[in-house]
């Protein structure tokens, strides 16, 4: 009893694709195109929920698929990957299982979970998720254009480098328990708009 209870354990973890190294890491900014394939897959199709989602790692492309509600298991990352690069022709890394992320670009929190994703929210919701967590409309590399938006009102100059940044700031004062949830939310709206 006792070794059939020790192979199901192992099993189960060995078939966990949480536990799996084929998660993406480094910085990842992902195209508007790959942000609405994202939403898309988030909210699944009629009889079908997500199931797992590759990236490029330069984000500018994508694959994923569908499972059966039901009937939704693990998958051998090693052959997803590799498929994933054979359609788009670039390195791929694991982006999200079901509706979870999980990839490690510093900012993202490596719970086991990673950042749950709900297929009920709207677009809007989801873009701030993304840019909340370093993937979408950030900009960290030093050889890409800064985008430079300039308030009308005020004359004063932002930066996508600037606002993350802020949001970085933001992000470990509210894990340091020194801003309550509300006050973190309604200052990174505050630097998103």
């Amino acid at each position: 009893m006792k070794k059939f209870l020790a192979i199901l354990v192992l099993g189960l973890l060995w078939c966990n694709p949480s536990n799996s190294g084929s998660w993406g890491e480094g910085e990842l900014q992902l195209t508007n195109r790959i942000a609405d394939w994202f939403i898309q897959y988030i909210r699944g199709e009629k009889g079908y929920k997500p199931s797992h989602f590759y990236v490029t790692l330069d984000g500018t492309n994508a694959y994923y698929w569908y499972c059966t509600y039901g009937n939704c298991m693990g998958a051998d990352d090693a052959q997803n990957i590799e498929l994933c690069k054979r359609k788009t022709g670039k390195e791929c890394r694991k982006f999200a299982f079901r509706r979870q992320v999980r990839w490690n670009n510093g900012i993202n929190p490596l719970s086991r979970k990673g950042s749950t994703f709900n297929s009920k929210w709207s677009d809007s919701e989801i873009y701030a998720k993304l840019t909340e967590l370093g993937f979408y409309k950030n900009n960290f590399s030093k050889n890409t254009i800064t985008e430079t938006t300039t308030n009308t009102t005020t004359g004063t100059t932002t930066t996508d480098e600037d606002i993350v940044s802020k949001i970085k700031e933001l992000k470990k004062l509210y894990d340091d328990g020194v801003l309550t949830l509300e006050e973190f939310e309604k200052a990174k709206k505050k630097l998103l708009n």
